[in-house]
């Protein structure tokens, strides 16, 4: 008889068991894609070992997200749509994940959580018109829900943690602790080899708990807590705003949002490798950048404001540079008055893209039982409260080129910018 079940073999985990729709879900093409998408976009040209994919990550928010479901004995109805919603949380992502997000934002108001709704909804697809000759199953996941009897707003509002009728629901998927962070810190921490993520996951699952309708966590549970705060900042400075990171995604987001034709919703229904080869196509400025990611060329940190050095002036500036069209103004006029090449200056303010590819990096504060009471984490620990004062990156605006711009680049930036 023909098993209605796969174990998968999780690098990070262990054995992850889909059964059922579970197990057709995982065959969609919506998450077979995702194979094919790194979870950490270019963090591999300082971290080697970062090419595992958003597939791992999504079968690893579902195995928490399992384990999590089994601790509170949920009904069957609830267990499977927040296991469902854990699995398909990321379907939406473009190729190299957060990277490419801010043209989305800066085009259409949209970013992956939205792109993954309208897959869910069936308002949107990831084929290419050349590819459904090719595709055996062209069945999508929103076809595959109906046929489920699945509630997709419910698992949308999960996702968004905002499930009114079971809030718990979407705080076990996005909130100050849930499983997406829970995998992710894990994950990323074993393929960069940065030791800062590691985390006690399953002491997480044991502690967690619901009060009022509400996540909470036992008394016994603030110490795993304040550990997964304190490795979410730390792979945040460490890895995903590391400096070098950080240049190289702003390398190919300037080449893609240089494409004249540029067609967003069309590039984010390509995989990495897709992308790359597209836009080598593009014009001679694409297969530079594209040559130099390929071969580690990458521009260079030419001049910097750090939050010690600013004053009220240059505080000013900086907010107003990040708005897109006021920055790519002004690196046009440094591109203008030092005679350098148009894309050769990239001023980046990386206050707004990291608020908004992880909103909760603020969030410092959950509730916590003891003696059948509702307390607050930061009643228990100063730690949370010193964690959510950690300036991350280290930088408030930087300027990176070609290293042979360097000297005038630094001689005439605090003119340009601030005079």
């Amino acid at each position: 008889m023909r098993k209605n079940y796969k174990i998968i073999r999780d690098s990070i985990h262990g054995d992850i068991k889909l059964e059922g729709v579970f197990k057709e879900l995982l065959d969609r093409p919506e998450l077979q894609r995702l194979g094919s998408i790194k979870q950490l976009g270019l963090a591999y040209q300082v971290f080697p070992g970062a090419h595992h994919t958003r597939l791992e990550h999504s079968l690893g928010a579902f195995h928490m997200a399992s384990m999590i479901a089994q601790t509170l004995a949920l009904p069957e109805h609830l267990a499977n749509h927040f296991r469902c919603a854990s699995l398909l949380h990321d379907i939406g992502h473009g190729p190299f994940s957060h990277t490419l997000e801010s043209i989305l934002r800066e085009r259409y108001n949209v970013d992956h959580v939205d792109l993954t709704e309208k897959l869910i909804m069936g308002d949107y697809n990831i084929f290419q018109n050349h590819e459904l000759s090719f595709i055996r199953d062209v069945t999508t996941v929103s076809s595959l829900l109906d046929s489920f009897d699945f509630d997709k707003k419910m698992l949308v509002d999960i996702i968004r943690g905002k499930d009114q009728k079971n809030p718990f629901l979407g705080e076990l998927l996005n909130s100050v602790v849930d499983v997406d962070q829970l995998d992710y810190l894990l994950r990323d921490s074993q393929y960069t080899g940065v030791a800062y993520g590691m985390i006690d996951s399953q002491r997480f699952t044991q502690t967690v708990n619901v009060y009022d309708n509400h996540l909470a966590l036992d008394r016994k549970g603030v110490g795993v807590v304040e550990n997964i705060l304190m490795a979410r900042t730390l792979m945040y400075s460490s890895v995903y705003f590391h400096k070098t990171v950080r240049i190289a995604e702003l390398m190919l987001s300037k080449t893609m949002e240089s494409v004249p034709d540029l067609q967003p919703f069309e590039f984010f229904k390509l995989t990495d490798g897709e992308l790359i080869e597209t836009l080598k196509n593009k014009g001679e400025y694409q297969k530079e950048i594209i040559t130099r990611l390929k071969y580690r060329e990458l521009f260079k940190q030419v001049y910097a404001v750090l939050p010690p050095d600013q004053t009220d002036h240059s505080r000013d500036i900086v907010k107003r540079l990040e708005n897109i069209g006021f920055r790519r103004y002004v690196e046009k006029e440094f591109e203008k008055t030092l005679s350098i090449p148009k894309g050769h200056v990239i001023i980046d303010v990386p206050y707004l893209d990291l608020h908004q590819a992880e909103p909760r990096i603020q969030e410092i504060d959950m509730p916590v039982i003891e003696n059948e009471s509702i307390k607050r984490l930061t009643n228990f620990t100063p730690v949370a409260q010193a964690i959510g004062m950690r300036k991350i990156p280290d930088w408030d605006l930087m300027i990176i080129s070609d290293e042979k711009y360097r000297d005038v680049i630094e001689k005439n930036a605090y003119k340009i910018l601030f005079s």
